[in-house]
């Protein structure tokens, strides 16, 4: 069986992504409440770090997703049955909770060929390599795209012969609020056939207090990875940021019902950035948010499968109901 890695990302993107780099940051950090998104962490260094978020022990969005592919592996095989399947992976990571799937498919005697989707492609070699060692000899083919999720979903989307089930894990979803949610979700049922399947993270609405637990771990991975936002700037753009003198901390906003992480400057201190030819002041204990993560409620989880084109055709829990993993299915 096959194991490769195509590079999907045309000539000049690395051009692009840098411009692209450098208009979040003079766009967040000239605003009167500063602000950078969060895709500025997720370069190879970024990844590695959040992958130890995910093994945190009280990490409760990845203990239970874990805990529904593990539970609820062999529904979904059950609703896969008979079918050829491309398993679409958007932001791979490490690829720990589709491995699960792919051994249950095995056990079925479903045809599988994985593809998982990820910007980098240093992430996407060391899965696919991981992957061979695990399911050369078996009928698993693989195949890792370096890409962004819709120039790979355009790309195997063409295929009409087999059934699409796209993964969207990890609760990344709630990285958007909801309107933009929605906005990605019509994309991607635009970019899939009649028929298709999805699988998405959500994150549940739960007690406050066990989201800020969630989100503040003792051992200061949290901090560690908010803070890279700032390496990456001094890396990219020259920046002069100095660690020490940030701390960070996350909240549950109950405005936009998000925990939102915030970078606060510990003193009044002007950073310079030659990247931009700028300089950006911080007053004592400002705050520059650096992540947010909404939390759904079941009636809008349903209002973005119905306002958006998909069918419901399970909702898998973990034992505590904190998280789902529904499976729609695209309808046309």
């Amino acid at each position: 069986m096959t194991f490769e890695i195509k590079n999907l990302r045309p000539n000049g993107e690395s051009t692009t992504q840098g411009y692209e780099f450098r208009q979040a940051v003079i766009n967040g950090l000239s605003k009167e409440r500063k602000v950078l998104p969060s895709w500025l962490l997720f370069d190879s260094r970024g990844s590695e770090i959040f992958r130890e978020i995910t093994q945190l022990e009280g990490h409760h969005p990845s203990i239970c997703e874990f805990e529904i592919f593990n539970t609820h592996k062999q529904t979904i095989a059950d609703i896969l049955a008979g079918e050829s399947i491309q398993l679409i992976d958007l932001g791979a990571g490490d690829g720990a909770k589709p491995r699960i799937l792919l051994e249950q498919f095995l056990t079925n005697g479903i045809r599988a060929h994985y593809f998982p989707i990820d910007i980098s492609e240093g992430a996407i070699k060391h899965l696919v390599a991981t992957l061979e060692a695990k399911f050369s000899g078996t009928s698993i083919e693989v195949t890792g795209l370096a890409a962004d999720y819709f120039q790979g979903l355009e790309t195997l989307s063409r295929d009409r012969s087999k059934r699409n089930l796209v993964l969207f894990l990890g609760a990344t979803i709630g990285n958007q609020d909801y309107p933009s949610a929605g906005k990605f979700l019509r994309r991607l049922w635009d970019s899939l056939n009649d028929g298709d399947y999805v699988m998405i993270g959500f994150d549940l609405m739960k007690n406050p207090k066990l989201l800020y637990r969630a989100y503040n771990d003792p051992g200061g991975v949290f901090q560690k990875f908010n803070l890279y936002m700032l390496d990456r700037i001094n890396q990219e753009l020259g920046a002069d940021f100095i660690k020490s003198n940030f701390v960070q901390e996350a909240h549950y906003n109950a405005q936009s019902r998000a925990v939102e992480s915030h970078v606060y400057s510990i003193k009044e201190q002007t950073v310079q950035v030659p990247g931009l030819g700028k300089e950006f002041h911080f007053k004592a204990w400002e705050g520059m948010r650096t992540e947010q993560s909404y939390k759904f409620t079941m009636r809008e989880i349903e209002e973005l499968a119905h306002d958006n084109g998909f069918e419901i055709i399970e909702y898998l829990f973990d034992s505590r109901k904190f998280y789902v993993d529904p499976i729609w299915r695209v309808k046309k």
